[in-house]
C-alpha cells in the first residue's frame, strides 16, 4: 500500500483547491474512494475536495459513542445535517466495552487506531473501495514522525515510513488513528496533509461552507476518552457529553455575542478560541494527567490555586511550572457530587503551543453555575496552563 500526501502545495484558498483538485486526479480519479468522516474540519475539507474533483467517494462516519454532544445534538447527527449523504457505521456495542475501564493514555489511542482500522478495512472490502482518503493535517503527521512535512515524499510505502519514524523517534510525541496502518487498498491520499487548522478553515470559507462548520472547535482522535482522566465508564461518559456540550457551549456563544462569530484571530495570529471543552475525573488533583517537557509528553498531577483572581499573574506562573503537568485555578470546591469538572479553553495557530483564553470571570462563574445544576458536579476547575508545559488534551 502506498500513501500519497499533497506537499507544499500553495497555501492561498483557490490556488490550494486548484494544487488538490490536480492531486486527486492524478492519485484516484476513476477509483472508488473510501472517505473516513469525523464531523470536523479536516475531513470534511477533503471529502469536499473529493466531491469538487467528481470522484466516486463514499463518506463514511465510525459511530464509536465517544464523541461530543453539541447544542444537544449528536455529532452524528451534526455531520448528517451537512452532508446528508454520509454512511453511518455504529460499532458502539463491540468498541465500548473494550475502552470501559482503561485509563492509559497511549492505550486509549491504540483502541481507537484499532477500532477505525477494522471497521474501515471491513467497509472497504464489502464495498470494494480502492483508495482511503483521510483528514490528516500537518500537526499530525510531525507530531507522530518527529519530522517536517518536508522530509516526508509525496508518495512513500508503510515500511518508508516506519524507517522514517525509528529514524527520528526522539521527536514522537503521539501516536495518530489515521498514521501507520496497512489497509486492503491500492493507496491512501491525504490532500490537506500539509496545511494547519487556520488554513484548513480558510478553504472552508473559500468554499462557502456555513459558519458552525468553518468554527468547529478541534476535537481529538481519541474523542471524549481524551478528556476523560482515569477509566472511561458508562457514567463518567454520560456525565462528560452533558458538561462537554455546556463548557463549549456556553464559550461559542461568548464569543458570538461580542464578535458576530465562534472564533476570532488575535493580535498573535492565533485562532482564539482554538478549543473550549470540559474534562472531567474523579479526584483529578489526585491523578496524573499529560504534560509536555522539552517537546516530549509527561504525566505528573495537576497542582491547584484558589484565591484572588489575576489572569496575567496565574497564566505567568503556570507557564513556568515545574513538577506539574498543570495549574488549575479552583472556581468551587465541595464534598457532595462525584465527578471533578475542569473548564479549558485554548488559544492556538496550529496545537503544537497554545496560551490560555482570557476569559473573563464572569463567564467562568456563569459557566460554573450551570455546571452545577448537575447533582454528579463536584469541584469546579479552570486551567490556566499553556502548551507547553501542559498538553493541551488531558490523556
Amino acid at each position: 500500500m502506498l500513501n500519497h500526501r499533497l506537499i507544499n502545495p500553495p497555501k492561498e484558498p483557490k490556488q490550494f483547491v486548484n494544487a488538490a483538485i490536480e492531486f486527486l486526479k492524478k492519485y484516484a480519479m476513476d477509483k472508488k474512494v473510501f472517505c473516513a468522516l469525523s464531523g470536523g474540519i479536516d475531513s470534511s475539507t477533503t471529502y469536499l475536495l473529493l466531491k469538487m474533483t467528481k470522484i466516486n467517494v463514499v463518506p463514511v462516519f465510525i459511530d464509536h459513542g465517544l464523541m461530543r454532544i453539541i447544542n444537544g445534538k449528536e455529532e452524528k447527527e451534526n455531520i448528517k445535517d451537512i452532508f446528508p449523504e454520509t454512511v453511518i457505521i455504529n460499532i458502539r456495542d463491540e468498541f465500548l466495552p473494550k475502552i470501559y475501564g482503561e485509563d492509559d493514555a497511549e492505550k486509549k489511542r491504540q483502541l481507537f487506531k484499532n477500532a477505525y482500522s477494522s471497521t474501515i478495512s471491513k467497509f472497504i472490502k464489502d464495498n470494494n473501495c480502492e483508495v482511503l482518503a483521510d483528514g490528516t493535517i500537518l500537526p499530525d503527521i510531525e507530531e507522530s514522525f518527529g519530522v517536517k512535512i518536508s522530509d516526508l515524499k509525496e508518495t512513500m510505502s508503510l515500511d518508508d515510513e516506519l524507517a522514517l519514524k525509528e529514524k527520528h523517534k526522539a521527536g514522537f510525541i503521539k501516536s495518530q488513528h489515521n498514521l501507520e496502518i496497512e489497509y486492503e487498498v491500492e493507496a491512501t491520499i491525504q490532500p490537506v496533509a500539509s496545511l494547519t487548522k487556520h488554513e484548513i478553515r480558510n478553504i472552508l470559507e473559500f468554499l462557502n461552507m456555513p459558519q458552525e462548520l468553518i468554527y468547529r472547535k478541534a476535537f481529538p482522535g481519541p474523542a471524549l476518552a481524551a478528556r476523560i482522566i482515569g477509566p472511561v465508564t458508562p457514567e463518567n461518559l454520560d456525565f462528560e457529553k452533558k458538561v462537554h456540550d455546556i463548557v463549549e457551549n456556553c464559550i461559542n456563544t461568548y464569543y458570538n455575542e461580542k464578535y458576530g462569530k465562534a472564533m476570532i484571530i488575535n493580535e498573535q495570529g492565533e485562532q482564539e478560541p482554538f478549543q473550549g471543552f470540559a474534562a472531567i475525573g474523579e479526584d483529578v488533583l489526585l491523578k496524573k494527567v499529560t504534560g509536555m517537557v522539552e517537546g516530549r509528553r509527561t504525566y505528573e498531577i495537576p497542582l491547584s490555586i484558589k484565591g484572588e483572581w489575576d489572569f496575567k499573574k496565574l497564566t505567568t506562573f503556570a507557564s513556568h511550572l515545574q513538577g506539574y503537568a498543570r495549574l488549575l485555578y479552583e472556581l468551587h470546591e465541595s464534598r457532595a457530587g462525584t465527578y471533578d469538572v475542569i473548564i479549558r479553553s485554548v488559544n492556538s495557530i496550529d496545537a503544537r503551543k497554545a496560551s490560555v483564553t482570557a476569559l473573563p470571570i464572569h463567564l467562568l462563574e456563569e459557566i460554573k453555575f450551570k455546571l452545577l445544576e448537575l447533582s454528579a458536579a463536584k469541584n469546579i476547575y479552570f486551567d490556566i496552563t499553556p502548551k507547553p508545559p501542559a498538553t493541551i488534551e488531558y490523556v
